[in-house]
């Protein structure tokens, strides 16, 4: 399967659409001058707490406060609150936790008032952005994330990506990564880890811990609001996700995007960098390699995917809902029941696609095609889980009800996808009303009255929609033939069918439009 990643650069924003085999799986969108992004850790300040939620409100010098749950606080919030306020008094050196007294863990079942004060300063990492109305999701378990390894402060473990089967490579990692890290921190080896030796995995490590260490220099000097450490680039921080994967092409459009990934592949060592390519050439990159196109049919309300099978996408505040729909699609030799198996299914596998494609999370509500056999059921219930098997996002599926309903879960730590497919009428502005034939025909009497008249104008050239040409033509003593008579100017009528019923355009003898 060919993995490519194609990454365009506007002056308003950046996208990545990953695809297999030529084929839109995923879709990525960020605008410029965003204030926060998901990783980013801030310097934040106790605004309210909420003993009935278990939870908080933090200032991070947004419009919205952050919200921070109990949950969010892990074990080790006494220590890390300890950590926070001695560097903030400027008592930290080093990366802070080579000789650092540890306090006593707390219970999964504690209050958060218990650990957290009004007005207290404390580090928070974002988890999910600001979504609708509401403030970003934040917590004060911190990592850091490189290309092969994660940083957990205030940890002892090494914990290994389940992707990686081999149990020989398990081993080697975990033994391995124990050598290396530093005291008080905990690693999680990602899967691009895989077969990487030591000097690479030494290098991630060594770069996470300088990360960690600059931001606890920066935090005497910092205030509330602060950024003290951010995520890489919007590109980086995707690609790095896609290195565990074989990527046969990585395509941007901008020479400093180039330059940062280029840069990023040769630290880490990564064999991406021998796929990285940038595309130049007046077409955009995603009109070239038909991105675009797949964009605009992949995110409207209906969704076509089989033979006349489609998908009817409703979307509303507290739950997305999928109607599958068979269309023209079935077979005369099938039986009902064949036939609505196969749409399913098939179904099923564009559903996943789609979620990934949206980034939809919350509540998902799919509506499937009435079947009664209880293993036709079975099988679309395992279809959809396989097909969800690659999102990296976590996700729950409930089995098939009575009334053929999926029920999925999934979480949102973004803003949903949303590409706008239709577009504005023309003619109605999108009021659903148009212009009376009467208002046209003196739009373009007042017009022609007012180039003889005002401009002082002999000759012109008028394009109208053929119906309207026509209308001028009409008869003996035609409104052109009026025109000449009234106003002494000669109108060339030319129809055209590609302008709308109420469009017109003037042009004078140099075949210069007259704008009015």
């Amino acid at each position: 399967m060919a993995n490519e990643l194609y990454i365009e650069v506007t002056p308003q924003d950046e996208k990545i659409a990953f695809l297999q085999d030529k084929r839109l799986t995923e879709f990525y969108q960020e605008k410029k001058g965003k204030n926060v992004v998901v990783g980013d850790i801030f310097v934040g300040t106790v605004r309210k707490i909420l003993p009935g939620n278990n939870a908080a409100f933090v200032n991070i010098g947004l419009d919205k406060d952050a919200f921070i749950h109990y949950s969010d606080l892990g074990p080790n919030i006494k220590s890390f609150s300890k950590f926070s306020r001695t560097g903030f008094q400027g008592g930290l050196t080093g990366n802070g936790l080579e000789k650092f007294q540890f306090e006593p863990e707390t219970l999964k079942t504690g209050n958060i008032s218990e650990v957290l004060k009004r007005n207290q300063q404390i580090l928070v990492q974002v988890l999910k952005e600001p979504i609708s109305s509401k403030g970003p999701r934040v917590t004060a378990e911190i990592t850091i994330a490189g290309s092969y390894c994660i940083l957990i402060p205030f940890y002892d473990h090494v914990n290994i990506s389940k992707k990686i089967i081999e149990r020989t490579e398990r081993n080697r990692l975990k033994a391995l990564v124990h050598t290396l890290k530093p005291d008080n921190f905990g690693i999680v080896v990602r899967t691009a880890a895989q077969n990487v030796g030591e000097d690479i995995l030494k290098k991630d490590l060594e770069e996470l811990i300088m990360r960690w260490t600059s931001m606890v220099k920066l935090l005497k000097t910092s205030n509330s609001g602060d950024k003290v450490l951010g995520e890489p680039s919007f590109s980086v921080s995707v690609v790095r996700d896609y290195l565990s994967m074989d990527l046969s092409a990585i395509y941007t459009n901008d020479s400093e995007n180039y330059k940062s990934l280029e840069k990023y592949f040769q630290n880490s060592q990564s064999p991406a960098l021998s796929a990285l390519k940038i595309h130049k050439g007046n077409v955009s990159l995603f009109e070239h390699f038909g991105i675009n196109k797949q964009l605009k049919t992949s995110f409207g309300k209906t969704v076509s995917f089989s033979g006349g099978a489609y998908l009817v996408i409703e979307h509303t505040e507290a739950l997305h809902v999928i109607d599958v729909n068979s269309g023209s699609n079935h077979n005369r030799e099938n039986s009902q029941e064949e036939n609505a198996l196969q749409i399913n299914t098939e179904a099923a596998r564009e559903i996943a696609r789609q979620v990934k494609l949206r980034d939809m999370g919350g509540i998902i509500v799919i509506d499937f095609i009435d079947i009664k056999d209880n293993n036709h059921k079975k099988k679309i219930l395992t279809e959809l889980t396989l097909a969800m098997k690659s999102d990296r996002a976590s996700h729950t599926i409930l089995p098939m009800s009575k009334f053929c309903l999926i029920q999925l879960t999934r979480e949102r730590v973004r803003p949903e996808t949303n590409i706008v497919t239709e577009e504005k009428c023309p003619m109605c502005k999108g009021t659903g009303f148009v212009t009376s034939s009467q208002n046209i025909e003196d739009d373009i009497e007042a017009s022609i009255k007012y180039l003889a008249q005002s401009l002082n104008l002999k000759k012109v050239k008028l394009f109208t929609h053929p119906f309207i040409s026509a209308y001028f033509k009409k008869g003996i003593l035609s409104k052109r033939f009026k025109w000449k008579i009234n106003h002494n100017i000669n109108v060339s009528l030319t129809a055209d069918p590609s302008l709308h019923y109420g469009e017109f355009h003037i042009f004078d003898d140099h075949d210069e439009e007259i704008k009015l």
